[in-house]
């Protein structure tokens, strides 16, 4: 993450109206500093001053397990970078030891692993797993070897050198951990909880170096520490700057005894600093310099208060010069944060993008099947095919008459054309007439043909074959432009599919706190919100509620809220139920201008067990509702299994996104495939748009359908053949606006043909229909049924079918819920327009 920190220019902007002008000089500091930050860029140059410090760090003046340990995982990492950082290790470690204490040893032990590292790298038996236990042994070796050498053996130095051997173990372990991020060898997403503690396990150990450097009374140990909690308190909050700053006063207590107090302390301060961090950089500070005030009173005299407070001070006076876009840049890494939600915005969006983009790729890979499909049936592949076959049945006859005839080089080759077009003229004669009688000759092949006799019957039986060739290659064509078609639809949807899924939704983790917020101002335990979309007329939002008290929730509360927030009514449309978690996931959506309610009565022919009419009623997606009724040919379980098949198959082909022409045709092409037999049934559609009301009727050799509009009624029909016969279908359609309180009534034959006593089928069932007096739509279709028995003297004469749906205007079962403080999301065109002010409610 430094990486990208040191290759991008300053772009920040102050956070608040408070800290805005303190905020301006560091991004203007930023811009001259380019040189340097690029220089600073070079991962070696990073890992030597982390080096040099790691070198000087000590615990109880005379342990140093940091060097060998970082040296370790640099070899191991970033081998480039390693011959630097051994120098500044050594460097380092001589600005603190001199050349009399332990410096000699800590230089051994880097040299004796840096021996041991090159050996076992040869053998290739070293592995990043076996190295903290290489470091154990080779600095506990060398340590031990120095006791001896020295004539200081005993078992207080045999037990330090096993503790040095160990801890430089646990930090190579660490290093492992957090060096990674330095080296760029990971494609750092975001910090794990382990990553982020040995980080700061890592940053403090190279505080620990500062140790002993002054400016005067101030510590820099201690003001480098204060400015990394502070940074974390502002990234983090209030709980990761308390962990940063019991691990890091740990870790300098470990460098001196003396610091014990620090522990407490820089923990208070943090969580202090992170408790005020909406204020920003100023709240932080605020926060820092309080805490330190407060404990410093309870374990230091009154001089070391003032001290403390200067190196507060100080550090923070190095956070108001910290580039904005450094925050941001680390705060990306940091799970909670609000560049981190950012971030995997973006991530997800370009995972989107990939999508979308295969998607695409498939999309046209079936575009390119179905230009392919639609050239070998195009008119002019027809047409050659038809003067093939007409090739072929001259062929034939010729092979059959003229092979041996002493004019066939007269015929074929002098006067070929003239040949040709007698042949073609007797042909079509046969064609037409179904076969010609020795008088009725074309004069044009009697002319020159001497074995007519013979000519006409192999003509004939050529006809007949080419007749049947042609019927076939007429099929394949079709089931060609069928399949070209079905390919055409299927790469739309996934056109359609790609554009959705690249379709930005402009949506930040402000909108979802913003819910998040208003529905926990109501009480409600809200463990997530995602949102989908929240274009207007589109909306999806995702809510996990745990603890629910009530099982409608979500209709009486949630929905209800949402509706005021933004400005549309919203429903639940779908529930999960999490039993082991006492949760449930909630899908709202927008509510339609209208909703259909619907009714079905259908009757077995004879009172049998199956029906062989079928039906559905289901909402179709984009807004749409189907209703559809379908009489398969017949009476009885195959007259049903027909009906089934076809109404189950339209509706998956229009779930699916098909147009609905598309989908019947190829519901029509299933059951021409589907036997030998003649298989037929009719199918009676009508999608209604639950927007604007408006109905487009689909009507394939069915009965009559019926619209009551106040009291009078209007029909629609159809004149055409039913699906399952030809391979060609004629689909006549219908458009209708309904309005509110419409009656859309559709039935079977069963009951369009019950009145045997009338000719006026139609008017008679449009008399009968405008008496009901009811408007329920399930009423109506018992009662149409209940006539059509009750009139053929209580015999059920035919399977029966009705399908009654009302149009209604949507009307929310509950009034929508205003809360003091909670805003609307401002939204134009589907677009989340930008707020400047906080969305989310203060309390």
């Amino acid at each position: 993450m430094w990486k990208r920190f040191f290759q991008r220019g300053d772009s920040g902007q102050a956070a608040t109206a408070t800290s805005a002008g303190i905020e301006k000089l560091p991004n203007r500091l930023g811009v001259k500093l380019a040189g340097v930050q690029a220089y600073l860029g070079r991962t070696s140059t990073i890992l030597t001053v982390m080096a040099f410090f790691l070198g000087r760090a000590m615990i109880l003046g005379e342990l140093s397990p940091f060097a060998i340990a970082f040296y370790a995982v640099v070899l191991r990492l970033k081998r480039s970078a390693a011959r630097p950082v051994l120098g500044a290790l050594i460097l380092g470690s001589f600005t603190t030891n001199g050349l009399f204490s332990i410096w000699p040893i800590l230089v051994l032990a880097l040299l004796g692993y840096r021996f041991v590292y090159g050996l076992l790298s040869k053998k290739k038996a070293l592995t990043l797993g076996t190295v903290p236990f290489v470091v154990f042994l080779v600095d506990s070796a060398v340590r031990l070897a120095g006791h001896t050498a020295t004539g200081d053996m005993n078992s207080y130095g045999l037990m330090m050198s096993l503790v040095d051997g160990f801890l430089s173990m646990v930090l190579t372990l660490i290093f492992i951990q957090s060096l990674p991020i330095f080296t760029f060898q990971r494609g750092v997403k975001e910090l794990r909880n382990e990553e982020i503690v040995c980080l700061v396990i890592l940053l403090a150990s190279m505080l620990t170096g500062l140790h002993g450097l002054h400016l005067g009374l101030l510590s820099f140990e201690n003001v480098f520490s204060r400015y990394l909690i502070m940074l974390f308190a502002l990234i983090g909050g209030a709980g990761v700057a308390a962990g940063v700053g019991v691990v890091t006063g740990i870790i300098l207590t470990m460098a001196s005894l003396m610091a014990a107090t620090q522990i407490g302390l820089l923990a208070f301060s943090g969580l202090l600093a992170g408790l005020l961090r909406d204020v920003r950089k100023i709240g932080v500070g605020i926060g820092f310099g309080l805490g330190a005030a407060i404990l410093t009173v309870y374990v230091n005299d009154s001089s070391s208060i003032v001290v403390a407070l200067e190196e507060s001070a100080a550090a923070f006076a190095m956070l108001l010069l910290t580039p904005k876009n450094f925050i941001d840049q680390v705060s990306r890494y940091v799970p909670g944060t609000h560049q981190h939600s950012l971030s995997q915005q973006d991530y997800a969006r370009r995972i989107r993008e990939l999508m979308a983009m295969r998607i695409r790729e498939v999309s046209s890979v079936f575009q390119e099947l179905s230009r392919t499909f639609a050239q070998i049936s195009s008119a002019q592949q027809k047409a050659a095919v038809q003067d093939e076959v007409m090739n072929k049945t001259f062929q034939s006859a010729a092979t059959q008459v003229c092979k041996g005839c002493f004019k066939q080089e007269q015929c074929w080759e002098k006067n070929f054309y003239q040949t040709y077009r007698a042949l073609f003229d007797t042909v079509t004669l046969i064609d037409i007439e179904g076969g010609i009688a020795k008088g009725d000759i074309p004069k044009e092949l009697t002319k020159f043909c001497v074995k007519t006799d013979a000519m006409i019957p192999a003509l004939t039986g050529a006809v007949e074959i080419s007749k049947r060739d042609m019927q076939w290659q007429n099929q394949l064509a079709d089931s060609r432009n069928m399949v070209a078609e079905q390919l055409v639809g299927i790469s739309s949807i996934m056109a359609d599919l790609a554009q959705e899924i690249r379709k930005e939704n402009h949506v930040s983790a402000d909108h979802e706190e913003h819910i998040v917020a208003a529905l926990e101002h109501l009480g409600l335990s809200i463990r997530s919100v995602d949102i989908v979309s929240l274009e207007v007329g589109k909306v999806e939002i995702e809510v996990t509620s745990t603890g629910a008290t009530s099982a409608d929730e979500g209709e009486k509360l949630i929905a209800p809220l949402l509706s005021e927030v933004l400005g549309e009514n919203i429903v639940v449309t779908n529930k999960r139920y999490w039993e082991d978690e006492n949760g449930v996931t909630m899908t709202l959506s927008s509510a339609k201008l209208y909703h259909i309610e619907t009714g079905i009565a259908s009757a077995a022919k004879d009172g049998r067990m199956h029906c062989g009419d079928s039906f559905t009623a289901l909402d179709v997606g984009n807004g749409k509702f189907a209703v559809a009724v379908s009489d398969g040919m017949g009476n009885g379980e195959r007259a049903m299994q027909e009906s089934s098949a076809a109404i189950r198959l339209l509706q998956q082909l229009l779930k699916a996104g098909f147009d609905e022409q598309l989908a019947i045709k190829t519901v029509n092409s299933v059951l021409l495939l589907r036997s030998q037999d003649e298989i037929f049934t009719t199918m009676d559609l009508a999608l209604i748009d639950m927007f604007t009301a408006k109905t487009e009727f689909l009507k394939i050799g069915s009965a009559p359908s019926f619209i009551k509009r106040h009291g009078k009624v209007n029909t629609i029909s159809g004149e055409n053949i039913p699906i399952g016969i030809l391979q060609e279908i004629d689909i006549q359609t219908v458009e209708e606006e309904l309005q509110e309180g419409d009656l859309l009534i559709l039935m079977s034959d069963g009951i369009f043909d019950a009145p045997k006593h009338t000719d006026d089928k139609e008017g008679w069932l449009k008399k009968k229909i405008e008496d009901f007096e009811s408007n329920d739509p399930q009423e109506i279709a018992d009662m149409l049924v209940e006539l059509a028995v009750r009139i053929n003297h209580g015999k059920i004469i035919d399977d029966m079918t009705v399908l009654v749906a009302r149009v209604a205007k949507y009307k929310p079962e509950w009034a929508t819920i205003r809360l003091p403080g909670v805003q609307k999301l401002k939204r134009k065109g589907g677009q989340v327009l930008p707020d400047p002010d906080k969305l989310v409610p203060m309390t």
